[in-house]
């Protein structure tokens, strides 16, 4: 009797429940903008702070942890031409392979083609994964095949 009685009332409140939460959607009309409360803020992040991190600006554009903002503090000064030689692109794709812990892979093919410096990245047994091409100018490395 205790199971039915439960049963009766709990299907009784979801009924009731379900019928008031059709009706409120029935008074907004499609498209309509969503009601106060939906359209908040991001949550805070870790250590309550704000979503910008746990320093001023945190590391969005303008903020301490920019690193694409050139300022008079800067370590590296942005140069128009970078002159990238095949030396300089071979150093900096097994840099990148580093970065990774990729220690097994090589550097190879490296040559000019056109304007462009390319390379590939070869397995241990002489297999090409990828190749890239570097603008000299820039350092934009975009990939071949």
């Amino acid at each position: 009797m205790k199971n039915t009685l439960l049963a009766t009332a709990l299907f009784l409140g979801g009924a009731v429940f379900g019928a008031h939460i059709y009706r409120a959607s029935a008074d907004t009309p499609p498209g309509a903008p969503p009601p106060p409360g939906q359209n908040m803020p991001p949550p805070p992040g870790p250590w309550g702070m704000d979503h910008h991190g746990p320093f001023p600006g945190g590391p969005f554009p303008g903020g301490m942890m920019d690193r694409h903002h050139d300022d008079a503090f800067a370590l590296f000064a942005r140069v128009e031409n970078k002159n990238l030689s095949p030396a300089d692109v071979k150093l900096i794709a097994e840099a990148t392979l580093l970065e990774h812990g990729n220690h097994s892979w090589s550097v190879t093919d490296v040559s000019r083609s056109g304007t462009d410096i390319d390379f590939s990245y070869a397995t241990p047994h002489g297999d090409v994964i990828a190749t890239f091409s570097v603008d000299p100018a820039s350092g934009h490395m975009h990939r071949v095949s």
